[in-house]
């Protein structure tokens, strides 16, 4: 083989690797755990899945391999017996996700084959994220659905209360504060502070196109604009208990 030939082997192995990231239930899920918890050993991390070590092993050799985490410490357990703590490595996310802040993608003048296939790459990994996380949901309310005869039963309905926060003294059932989210992972605080700020933006867009429909019945909408807010910890823990 040409040392061509070997390059563009490599090259491909390597996109292949990063298309493939979120294929794995297990790879997702332990996207999903750094981000929220930020650093987990080992058997912290088999405890949060329900999975074996050896069985999450491989999967943790994979993201280091990709340099999507890396040994943040190293703690005594007992004896000599030392526990690894894994953590995001720094640039994890332009790694992956290599467009997003890459100044030569923000940038690019022209949309070139080679420019296209990179924003596409990224797109197709962001997507499998999304969809993954909407699988996650379905699942959760599903479960919920059916935990109890004929419904939710005592446990599933007060989780539905700490999500849903029913506020009785307004006048909508609820606080809606699982709707909307620009940060993938927030604190509780940035949470609801960007849903205070999300409505205050829909009201404003609201008013400003209020007029749209009746002014250009015809008009075009090729854009389909998708914003939500997960309660994502909430709902992996109750999938894995």
């Amino acid at each position: 083989m040409s040392v061509k030939s070997k390059i563009k082997e490599n090259t491909d192995k390597k996109k292949r690797k990063k298309d493939d990231l979120f294929k794995s239930q297990i790879n997702y899920q332990l996207w999903g755990l750094f981000s929220m918890y930020k650093r987990l050993s080992l058997s912290e991390l088999s405890d949060k899945l329900k999975k074996s070590k050896s069985t999450i092993h491989p999967y943790i050799k994979d993201y280091l391999e990709r340099d999507i985490i890396e040994v943040k410490e190293e703690k005594q357990v007992r004896g000599n017996i030392k526990a690894k703590i894994y953590g995001f490595k720094k640039g994890y996310h332009e790694r992956i996700f290599s467009c997003s802040n890459d100044k030569n993608c923000l940038e690019k003048k022209e949309f070139d084959k080679e420019f296209g296939n990179k924003i596409v790459r990224e797109n197709i990994m962001k997507t499998k994220l999304y969809i993954k996380n909407l699988e996650t949901q379905l699942k959760f309310f599903e479960k919920i659905l059916n935990s109890g005869i004929n419904g939710p039963d005592e446990r599933a309905l007060n989780i539905l209360k700490e999500i849903y926060e029913l506020d009785p003294a307004k006048n909508s059932m609820f606080k809606k504060k699982s709707v909307y989210s620009i940060v993938a992972y927030n604190s509780k605080d940035s949470h609801h502070l960007l849903h205070q700020m999300m409505n205050e933006l829909v009201i404003k867009f609201n008013e400003a196109t209020a007029g749209e429909e009746d002014e250009f019945p015809d008009l075009e909408k090729p854009y389909y604009f998708l914003s939500f807010g997960m309660p994502l910890k909430k709902m992996m823990e109750y999938l894995k208990s």
